[in-house]
């Protein structure tokens, strides 16, 4: 469903409707990316100050409870609606209304039951009663944190982002500010929970009030539109189910079979190199609804907008694995302080992941719209049974094998394994079509660049921490001189994402 542009005429022909949706797609790529770069930039500054105030011990408890037990333990209460809304809302704007209800109820009973069965197994494991305190305030907070994804992909689907733009960045400064306010005070580690909740509870009020007014939003019961979004998005609950697990299960396990302390290396390592996934968010809220409206047109415009975004997201992501994992100990040092070197070797490990996400991905949301859904659902589901496996088996082995750091390793093996695989498994079910000579080329530039900057940085062993702004800027000249990456490519989506609906000319067939 697009958008005509205003005063055509004969001599001046409508654009194709696909080429308009790339245009506002672009546009609204760079609003959220723009609150992104202002939420990540708090979220940054935490992700330093948590660690270096709370030791490898107590971010090691901390992390444990917010990106492990509670994180896994709240994948149940996702159900799938936000790529289901991307998908049928940004087509069908009245039906959000149709489900809203019924599914938030499903949710908060979900979440009573789920805190149920988490104090008792904490009880049972003889959890301290401040971790049992803090474990509570977070499952709270991951109750309001699923409501409010399916909030915003109302907003996504109908392309009304400004305002959420706006909200993302007011609650991230509350959870800033507050979170740095407790470790100021000094206060008990439960405290850390009541800001993260809070800054939810504020962007719950507001994105309901956006959806009400931009997408008209209704709060009913309504049974049978109800079951008819929970089974239109159980593929979709399941993959979601299956990948958001797969990261915190090492976590999680971890928590169980080793020590805290390798728990706060591990999930220092993982809090840096997270940091370089701040395209994701961007990349769905873009991506589906825009393939979504290029399925209506032709398969063929499908595989042309995954080409250019394969391309695209390689571009992106190579350069910061490639930084990530050259400079692991200096980042790690340099970040956290020297009590937490020791987690930059799971950092070297997780570097790949980076561009293995990115593919795996667009490849889920080209399936997804092709009518695949269930395949991705497959691919996710056995990754996550392969990895739960993993780090049941390999940490204990490790850490006997290779001591302190030994099961975080594991982790972040089978983690790596299971993303390569994911990719494998995705990519061959797009098939060929998702590549074309200009894509492959350039993949290939891209590799061999990183291949010789490698080698420049072992050849500068002596140089220190120098010689990765010697890479850097060697990177930069030789990826542009090997036509890897294009200037005038790159200034034309620039334009494309200032024009404020101008017709835009549809890019030649990749």
């Amino acid at each position: 469903m697009s958008t005509q542009p205003p005063h055509t005429s004969a001599a001046s022909p409508p654009a194709p409707p696909a080429a308009l949706d790339m245009a506002t797609s672009m546009r609204n790529a760079v609003k959220l990316g723009g609150s992104l770069l202002v939420t990540y930039g708090i979220a940054l500054m935490m992700r330093v100050l948590l660690p270096r105030m709370l030791g490898p011990e107590g971010f090691g408890q901390f992390n444990w409870a917010s990106e492990g037990f509670t994180a896994v333990f709240f994948v149940l209460a996702g159900l799938g609606l936000e790529v289901y809304i991307r998908k049928e809302v940004a087509l069908r704007p009245e039906h959000a209304s149709e489900f809203f209800g019924g599914t938030l109820l499903l949710q908060v009973l979900l979440a009573v039951a789920l805190l149920g069965v988490m104090q008792g197994l904490m009880h049972l494991d003889g959890k301290p009663d401040h971790l049992r305190v803090l474990v509570l305030l977070l499952g709270v907070y991951q109750l309001f944190f699923r409501c409010n994804g399916t909030l915003a992909a109302v907003l996504h689907a109908r392309e009304r982002v400004d305002g959420l733009s706006v909200a993302n960045i007011a609650t991230k400064c509350v959870w800033g500010l507050g979170q740095a306010l407790v470790l100021g005070l000094g206060l008990p580690l439960p405290w850390l929970g009541v800001p993260i909740l809070a800054s939810e509870l504020v962007r719950a009020v507001v994105l309901f009030r956006l959806a009400r007014r931009h997408a008209g939003l209704e709060l009913r019961l309504d049974v049978r539109g109800t079951r008819t979004a929970l089974v239109g998005a159980l593929p979709f609950f399941m993959n979601e189910a299956a990948l958001a697990a797969n990261g915190p299960m090492g976590i999680f396990l971890l928590g169980f079979l080793t020590h805290t302390t390798e728990v706060g290396w591990y999930g220092s390592a993982m809090n840096l190199a997270n940091i370089t996934l701040m395209a994701a968010p961007v990349l769905t809220w873009v991506m589906m609804p825009l393939l979504a409206r290029a399925s209506a047109h032709s398969q063929e415009e499908i595989f042309r907008i995954s080409r250019r975004a394969l391309e695209g997201v390689c571009a992106f992501s190579i350069p910061l694995m490639l930084a990530m994992a050259l400079g692991a100990e200096t980042w790690m040092t340099l970040v956290y302080g020297e009590t937490f070197r020791p987690g930059a070797v799971v950092m070297r490990l997780q570097a790949p992941i980076l561009v293995l996400t990115y593919v795996a991905m667009v490849a889920a949301a080209v399936l997804t719209v092709l009518g695949k859904g269930w395949w991705v659902t497959r691919t996710s589901v056995v990754t996550m049974v392969l990895n739960a496996l993993f780090n049941l088996t390999l940490p204990r082995l490790f850490l006997e094998r290779f001591g302190p750091m030994g099961g975080a390793c594991a982790s972040s093996l089978s983690l790596l394994t299971c993303e390569a695989l994911a990719v494998l498994l995705l990519m061959s079910a797009v098939g060929r079509r998702a590549f074309d000579r200009q894509s492959i080329t350039r993949l290939v530039k891209t590799l061999a660049v990183c291949a010789v900057v490698t080698a420049v940085h072992m050849a500068l062993a002596d140089l220190g921490p120098v010689r990765l702004v010697v890479g850097a800027c060697l990177y930069l000249f030789l990826i542009f001189v090997s036509g890897a990456v294009r200037l005038d490519e790159l200034q034309g989506l620039l334009r494309m994402a200032r024009r404020r609906g101008a017709p835009a000319q549809a890019p030649a067939a990749g």
